[in-house]
Parts: structure tokens; C-alpha cells; sequence
């Protein structure tokens, strides 16, 4: 996804729609993906074909030629596949934290409670809480880091 969000320039809607026309053509073409290729390079060279169509049958003003976002294809797969691969480490990263941190994060994140609504909760201070956070994701980042690295070795 998000391969195709930076084809898409971030605009979601776009991406959305995309990701659900690259995914059908996916499930559609399964039979012709080649078992010895990279999986992930295929998927995004479909969803760059899907792009180009969508691009084509909403005839709109284009931003950027075809050329444009060939490049942009060419350049988003890395990038695409580093943030695939730090979103892997940061799910393992998440699964070792003590449950208090796991807890907090949780809270934060996932049930998108502000700030002030988790120090009601557990009754600190939102001073704390903005602490405990800032600690915690320093934890996260080492050992995303950390996880990368030794991935690379």
C-alpha cells in the first residue's frame, strides 16, 4: 500500500481505489506470477499499471506525465520495501514490550485516545503520560533500528 500511495501522491482516496483495482488484477493473475520471482515486484509493477489505467480513465488534468510516474515507480519500490520492512520490525518490536508500555501504546494508537483521556484513565498526569511515550518510543525506534541492522548482517 504503500508503493501505491506514493504513486498516488498520499491522496487516499486514490489510493484506496487503486489498491483495490491492483488487488484484483492480483487475485486475477495469480496463475501467471512466477514462483522464482521477487512477489512483491510484481505486485507493484501491477499496481503501477493500475495507476497508468486509472490515470488514463479519469481524464483529468494530470499533474505528471506517464514518464513522471514511471520514475516515481522506479523510485517508490525501494522505499516502499524499507517501510515494509520497518513496519515488520516494529510488529515484532511491539509483541516484546512489558504490557504496561504494550498497554500505553495500545491506548495511544490503536484506540486513538488522546493524551489527556489515557492520564484520566490510569490517573497520572498528562506530563507523565507524554514521558512515558517519549520513552517508549525511543525503545521502538532502538530496537527497530537494532532489528534492521541484524536483518542486514
Amino acid at each position: 500500500m504503500s508503493f501505491i500511495r506514493i504513486l498516488a501522491m498520499n491522496r487516499q482516496d486514490e489510493s484506496e481505489e487503486i489498491f483495490q483495482l491492483t488487488s484484483m488484477v492480483l487475485w486475477q493473475k495469480f496463475s501467471q506470477y512466477d514462483s522464482d520471482g521477487s512477489f512483491p515486484a510484481w505486485a507493484c509493477r501491477i499496481a503501477h499499471f493500475e495507476m497508468l489505467k486509472y490515470r488514463e480513465s479519469k481524464r483529468r488534468f494530470k499533474l505528471l506525465s506517464d514518464e513522471a510516474i514511471e520514475s516515481l515507480a522506479f523510485a517508490a519500490f525501494p522505499i516502499s520495501s524499507q517501510v515494509n520492512e520497518r513496519r515488520l520490525a516494529l510488529s515484532k518490536c511491539l509483541e516484546n514490550l512489558p504490557d504496561s508500555d504494550h498497554e500505553l501504546i495500545r491506548q495511544r494508537y490503536f484506540d486513538h485516545l488522546s493524551v489527556s483521556e489515557i492520564s484520566e484513565l490510569v490517573g497520572r498526569s498528562t506530563h507523565a503520560i507524554y514521558r512515558e511515550l517519549s520513552r517508549v518510543h525511543g525503545v521502538l525506534l532502538r530496537c527497530v533500528e537494532r532489528s534492521i541492522s541484524e536483518g542486514l548482517q
